[in-house]
């Protein structure tokens, strides 16, 4: 890996009948120490419960105060980074799209999706779902209980059906048809895979086989943005994380975002952040925890 990017970990797997990795906090610091107080980006799903303790916990470029109760969602590629309190207990649980969804065809695929991408925290005040990372602890280290994997397996899709979907479906009523629902999963992945190659609304249209009225509908009803304005968003994170953590120049920055030159980008950035890319990075080393 070049030095200047941002570290990447990819699922550890610690059973071979399910792609999911359960740790206590204290284990997963013993394993992941050195790493996980660094900025990284995950090649995996991962949810953190807190049973006691307070604390920060920085996802992307932003920094959440956490306490009993309090539960992170982390969805694939993003960065976050934790800062070490070893009186802080609880749960770190990772996992792969292979584990979590019953294949294409699973009707929650597209809500659960959804979810994890638009929530990152939400608080279990009474500690209600703590009982559930304990029968996950249970059945995850009893490698002898029959069907120990889909025990498992449910259990994590109760948690986040319990907690993420239902708090994601209480903000927003996702009344799309079951065909938009495909067409705005499509469109989400299409944007994640290409937005450093092109941001032309009318490119990914045609490659879903609709207009760009119709793809705008879609965006439109599931997020309340336009195509090019979830586009821009998905830009400017990408563009935050790697001024936040890599070590990369501006330069290079904009050439690895698709920018034609520097400028563009400072532009582009200054318009949605009214700062310049050197600014933010400068606030963001200022607050850098040590």
């Amino acid at each position: 890996m070049n030095s200047k990017d941002i570290d990447s970990i990819s699922l550890e797997k610690l059973r071979e009948d399910i792609d999911l990795n359960l740790s206590s906090m204290d284990q997963f610091y013993q394993r992941r120490f050195d790493l996980s107080i660094q900025p990284h980006r995950l090649q995996f799903n991962a949810i953190i419960y807190i049973a006691s303790g307070k604390g920060e916990h920085f996802i992307d470029y932003k920094k959440y105060r956490f306490k009993a109760g309090t539960m992170f969602f982390l969805s694939r590629y993003q960065v976050h980074q934790f800062c070490y309190n070893p009186d802080v207990t609880g749960y770190v649980l990772a996992f792969s799209d292979e584990t979590l969804f019953f294949g294409n065809d699973d009707s929650l695929k597209d809500l659960i999706v959804t979810a994890f991408s638009e929530i990152n925290t939400l608080q279990d005040p009474e500690l209600a779902l703590l009982g559930l990372f304990q029968a996950l602890w249970h059945e995850f280290n009893n490698h002898d209980l029959p069907f120990g994997g889909e025990v498992v397996r449910t259990l994590l899709r109760t948690v986040i059906i319990k907690s993420l979907v239902r708090e994601h479906q209480a903000k927003k009523n996702l009344r799309a048809s079951a065909a938009r629902s495909t067409t705005f999963y499509q469109l989400k992945s299409m944007i994640e895979s290409d937005f450093r190659r092109s941001r032309n609304v009318n490119e990914y249209a045609r490659a879903l086989g609709k207009s760009c009225k119709q793809i705008n509908k879609v965006s439109k009803e599931n997020t309340g943005h336009t195509v090019k304005e979830l586009l821009d968003h998905r830009l400017l994170i990408e563009l935050k994380r790697l001024l936040a953590f890599s070590h990369y120049s501006i330069t290079d920055i904009a050439l690895n975002l698709g920018f034609n030159e520097a400028t563009n980008m400072t532009k582009f950035f200054r318009r949605h952040t009214q700062l310049s890319p050197k600014q933010f990075r400068m606030v963001c080393r200022a607050n850098e925890v040590k």
